[in-house]
């Protein structure tokens, strides 16, 4: 029992001592970090644009209806897939009419918001850049909100 009893004494011990040393080496004021938060790694989720509810996702449309007012025709892509994709194409559509109904104007279009889902990715908005456009019909291209599906 006494060689029991010193070999319990004798762990106990280098456990007392270890718990000691374990928390002396700790800052009193608790855990420090520094340095900028590391940015989340991109997602590999393919991004997409919809029409609105029921509708096909769409990857890099040649056309597509932002909203119900506004159509955007003959796209083609400098980027997609980012926190942001750009493009030039026309617009056109009822928000604009009598002036473009036969002839859209000339657009540059930003589309952003990303909305990350489970296994995609959809913009939510969109910007329609068009030069000579009066003030009040420009400002109605500013921030379009385009349609994300529910999860």
């Amino acid at each position: 029992m006494a060689q029991s009893l010193r070999s319990f004494g004798g762990t106990l011990g280098t456990l007392v001592l270890t718990v000691g040393l374990l928390c002396g080496c700790a800052d009193p004021g608790g855990l420090k970090v520094s340095g900028p938060a590391q940015s989340p790694s991109p997602g590999t989720a393919p991004v997409y644009v919809s029409e609105g509810a029921g509708l096909p996702a769409l990857r890099r449309p040649e056309a597509f209806t932002a909203t119900g007012t506004v159509r955007l025709t003959g796209l083609r892509w400098k980027s997609w897939g980012g926190a942001t994709a750009e493009g030039t194409g026309k617009v056109g559509g009822t928000w604009c009419t009598p002036a473009c109904a036969g002839k859209p104007y000339e657009a540059r279009v930003t589309l952003g918001g990303l909305v990350r889902q489970e296994r995609s990715a959809y913009y939510s908005r969109a910007v329609v850049d068009v030069d000579g456009l009066p003030a009040e019909q420009h400002e109605e291209l500013r921030d379009l909100r385009l349609h994300v599906p529910k999860r």
